[in-house]
């Protein structure tokens, strides 16, 4: 039996950022993919089986809050979330074959990776409309096209699939 873990904590801050204006704005901004928190465990196990060997295991991993840019976004900033995967694998004929079942995300949750935003902001990534008043509800101001935008791309779902193996 294995039991296995990692944990990550990083306090990324700008001690200086100048923003358009010539003026230091790192009081908001924030580092980019770089979430404050990681962690994940995995626990494994195998069994004799007959002619071979069963390895199980199961992972569970959390990422916290995650910005996709240096200024915090409604549309695009992930919250914190965990995935959680299983393998089951059968090896056979001293360890040269192998039959596995295997799922990931196997909670479906649906998590963004990445993303762009063509909406006007203030110096804090606060939407703003053509008086440059922060409006939580829109009509957005566009910085590309006539309606301005916001597109999210997210992470795989639940995923469902077999293996099989054979070592030459």
């Amino acid at each position: 039996m294995t039991l296995a873990g990692t944990l990550g904590y990083i306090d990324a801050k700008y001690k200086t950022f100048i923003g358009p204006t010539g003026t230091d704005v790192a009081n908001v901004r924030v580092f980019q993919n770089t979430p404050d928190w990681t962690l994940s465990g995995t626990l494994g196990a195998t069994v004799p089986a007959g002619p071979g060997k069963v390895n199980a295991s199961t992972t569970v991993s959390y990422r916290s809050l995650t910005h996709q840019f240096e200024t915090a976004s409604p549309f695009l900033d992930q919250p914190g979330y965990a995935l959680w995967d299983a393998h089951l694998t059968y090896t056979f004929g001293k360890g040269r074959y192998s039959i596995g079942v295997h799922a990931k995300n196997i909670t479906d949750k649906h998590y963004k990776t990445s993303g762009y935003q063509y909406i006007r902001t203030d110096l804090a990534g606060n939407p703003i409309n053509l008086a440059n008043v922060p409006v939580p509800n829109g009509p957005y101001v566009p910085t590309l096209g006539k309606e301005g935008i916001a597109t999210a791309f997210y992470g795989n779902p639940r995923q469902v699939f077999g293996t099989i193996t054979a070592k030459f």
